[in-house]
C-alpha cells in the first residue's frame, strides 16, 4: 500500500500569520499541513480503499489539493486569493471513510455546532458516519435533532478540537479510536469545483473563534416523529461497535448481513418491507 510522503516537521511559514490572525492561539497557528505536493495528493488516491472519499467518477463538484506550506489549519480565504475552501484531515477520508461533498444532513449538523470541519476530532466524525450508515440502513434520513439527542458537544480545551460525546444512558456507539494519534498536520485542502460553486454553501469553513455549546436536546423539544425514531433506537438496548459499522457500511448488503435485516427495520416499518438504503 503507498503511503503518503510527509516530513517530521513542516516548513516554516513564507508570511507573517500572527499579523493576520491575532486571535489564534500560537498552537493553532504552529499547525500546517505536511500534504503539500500533487505526489502526496496522488499517493493518497492510491492507498484509499474501495468506497474511496474522493477521486471517484461522481466527485465532479469537489476539488482535493494539496496545501501551501507553512499555512495555519486557521487561515481563510485571504490565502487562497478569496475562493471559497475548508481544510480537511487525511485521516477521516482514510480510516473514517467520510465522503465528499457533504450531504444535507452533514452540512446541517456543522450549522447546528458552529464548528468547521477541520475542527471535529476524527471520532467526531466517525460517529457521524455510523449514524449515517444506521439511519440509512433502517429507511430513514438522518436526523440533527435525533443525533444530538444521543451526542453533545464537549469543549475543546487545549485541545483545539471538538469532540462528541454520547449520552450517558442513551450510548448508540463505541468509541471509534480509543487513542487516536498521528493525524494532526496532515489534511487537505478542499475547494469547489466549476460544475458546482456552491458545494461549500450551508456550512463554515474557516476555523471558529468562538464556540458554542449547549446540551443534548431532550425528547420534549423533539418533533413528534423525530421522537418515536430516538424512542425507537433506545429500545433496541444496543450498543453499535463503531468500527465494524463504518467497515461493513462500505456495501449495503455487507451491512445488512452484519446488522441483520429483520432485527431492526420492523421496529421502524412494522407494516412494510421496504428499506430506502438497500434498494439504492
Amino acid at each position: 500500500m503507498a503511503r503518503t510522503k510527509t516530513t517530521t516537521n513542516p516548513p516554516p511559514p513564507l508570511v507573517n500569520y500572527r499579523e493576520s490572525y491575532s486571535w489564534a492561539s500560537d498552537r493553532l497557528l504552529a499547525e500546517s499541513s505536511t500534504l503539500t505536493s500533487t505526489e502526496d495528493w496522488k499517493d493518497h488516491l492510491k492507498s484509499e480503499p474501495v468506497g474511496k472519499a474522493f477521486g471517484r467518477d461522481d466527485d465532479a463538484y469537489i476539488s482535493v489539493r494539496p496545501c501551501v506550506p507553512g499555512e495555519p489549519v486557521c487561515v481563510d480565504n485571504r490565502s487562497n486569493n478569496g475562493e471559497p475552501f475548508f481544510f480537511f484531515y487525511q485521516t477521516v477520508f482514510k480510516r473514517v471513510g467520510q465522503r465528499l461533498p457533504f450531504n444535507s444532513f452533514e452540512r446541517e449538523l456543522l450549522m447546528e455546532l458552529n464548528v468547521v470541519p477541520a475542527q471535529l476530532h476524527p471520532n467526531s466524525w466517525a460517529f457521524i458516519r455510523a449514524f449515517s450508515l444506521l439511519m440509512g440502513y433502517l429507511g430513514l434520513s438522518p436526523s440533527v435533532d435525533v443525533f444530538l439527542h444521543f451526542f453533545e458537544a464537549k469543549s475543546p480545551g487545549n485541545n483545539l478540537l471538538v469532540s462528541l460525546s454520547g449520552i450517558t444512558g442513551r450510548v448508540l456507539f463505541s468509541l471509534f479510536q480509543q487513542s487516536y494519534k498521528g493525524f494532526r498536520g496532515k489534511f487537505f485542502r478542499v475547494c469547489a469545483s466549476d460544475h458546482d460553486r456552491t458545494a461549500l454553501d450551508g456550512f463554515p469553513l474557516y476555523w471558529v473563534e468562538e464556540l458554542k455549546f449547549s446540551k443534548a436536546k431532550t425528547l420534549d423539544e423533539l418533533s413528534l416523529t423525530s421522537r418515536k425514531t430516538c424512542q425507537v433506537l433506545a429500545n433496541l438496548g444496543m450498543i453499535f461497535n463503531t468500527a465494524d459499522l463504518i467497515k461493513h457500511g462500505r456495501d449495503p448488503a455487507t451491512l445488512a448481513r452484519y446488522l441483520g435485516i429483520g432485527s431492526l427495520h420492523h421496529l421502524l416499518y412494522p407494516h412494510t418491507l421496504h428499506n430506502s438504503f438497500l434498494d439504492s
